[in-house]
């Protein structure tokens, strides 16, 4: 049996939907009507609710405000997959059981869009099931993450995709839909911000043609895709181009992921299903075409999940997204997440300066100097601006 850990009282609030109480008591009206019948009223004792006290209950938390539980009583395991108000995990013994989430666990982490995700270590408690396809569980308490790859939902909340992998892997599509660089290096940024080593896959280079050009915005000088590639790759980013219909790039696509947990990330229709099926064909992952007219994909993957390979490894295959929006990145951190930045910040003028119009800036003469890519820079300014 473990050392017991630490604990500490904490009152967390019931549930939400309690109606406002109506009163039932008139006694003005009972004052008014007849002395001595207030004095009879008196003589009767009841019980109601005693305000706000009566909102909250006492739970026992750890040192870092998690559900506190003992390793004698709970299994632990990894959730591979959450679907509705299920999270599918995968015990030590490779069991797979199907867990809701305790209230009292939600309530605690009702600030996240996502208490419970692809890839959080959880302890959970088994209970009877009259099914007999997956046996049932309850999630009691959620370890802390490690890592974790984020993005911001419509109601301005932090949606975490996947937690507790070690790298990203950027799908990107050198053609249909096109090459996009500034959507690169959001995802560059989004990794670094997780703390997961991103690496970059090159996707559809059987597509590529002579002439493709990138399309960025007016501000942004136009590179061609090799001339692209080779920017991130001199970056010191590992950069792989593969190829599911012709196989190239798949052997070193699969030594990249031998061993690692990684996530698979990239717009719809770049070729991430199609690449897991071309490396682990028994997955049969769903697989549609892009848009002619948009150049846009069409979700086939409706949610995370963890997918063991049979070389070693999992790999984390993630919904299809269009933009990348940057969560809790900070202004003054994101000087960091352009690596060829770091050697000219500390020559700047001003320690508080942003690289966007101050004089002495040592990285904008850097960029006029061509000691730092003019492209690379503009994003910066543009993501700049979005943070």
């Amino acid at each position: 049996m473990g050392r017991k850990r630490p604990t500490r009282k904490v009152r967390v609030e019931f549930r939400q939907n309690r109606q406002i109480r109506r009163r039932s008591d008139e006694w003005t009206r009972l004052y008014r009507a007849a002395e001595q019948r207030l004095e009879e009223s008196q003589r009767g004792e009841t019980v109601r609710a005693k305000g706000d006290l009566s909102r909250k209950r006492t739970i026992l938390v750890d040192q870092k405000d998690l559900h506190a539980v003992h390793e004698s009583e709970w299994q632990r395991g990894t959730v591979i997959k959450v679907h509705g108000l299920f999270a599918y995990v995968i015990d030590l013994g490779g069991q797979t059981w199907e867990c809701t989430v305790r209230r009292i666990l939600r309530t605690l982490l009702i600030e996240s869009r996502s208490p419970v995700t692809v890839g959080d270590r959880v302890w959970f408690s088994a209970q009877p099931s009259a099914a007999a396809a997956l046996a049932a569980g309850v999630i009691e308490r959620v370890e802390e993450r490690v890592t974790r790859l984020s993005r911001r939902d419509a109601r301005k909340r932090q949606h975490t995709i996947v937690a507790n992998a070690d790298q990203l892997l950027a799908v990107i599509s050198v053609a249909q839909p096109h090459l996009r660089p500034h959507l690169v290096d959001r995802y560059i940024v989004a990794a670094l911000k997780g703390q997961l080593r991103p690496v970059l896959c090159f996707n559809k280079m059987d597509l590529l043609g002579e002439d493709t050009v990138t399309a960025e915005d007016d501000r942004q000088p136009r590179l061609s895709v090799r001339d692209a590639i080779q920017e991130f790759r001199v970056l010191g980013y590992p950069c792989l181009c593969t190829s599911a219909v012709t196989g190239v790039g798949l052997d070193e696509l699969r030594t990249a992921l031998r061993d690692h947990i990684t996530v698979l990330s990239g717009q719809s229709g770049v070729g991430k299903s199609t690449l897991i099926n071309a490396l682990q064909p028994g997955l049969n992952l769903r697989t549609r075409d892009v848009s002619a007219d948009t150049e846009k994909g069409r979700h086939t993957t409706s949610h995370a999940e963890l997918l063991p390979l049979d070389f070693g490894g999992f790999v984390v295959d993630t919904p299809g997204i269009r933009a990348f929006d940057l969560w809790s990145v900070e202004p003054g951190e994101l000087e960091a997440c352009f690596v060829e930045f770091i050697p000219y910040v500390q020559k700047c003028r001003f320690n508080d300066c942003s690289h966007r119009f101050e004089d002495g800036c040592a990285i904008i003469v850097a960029v006029e100097n061509g000691e730092i890519s003019a492209r690379r820079y503009y994003s910066y300014l543009k993501m700049f601006d979005e943070v």
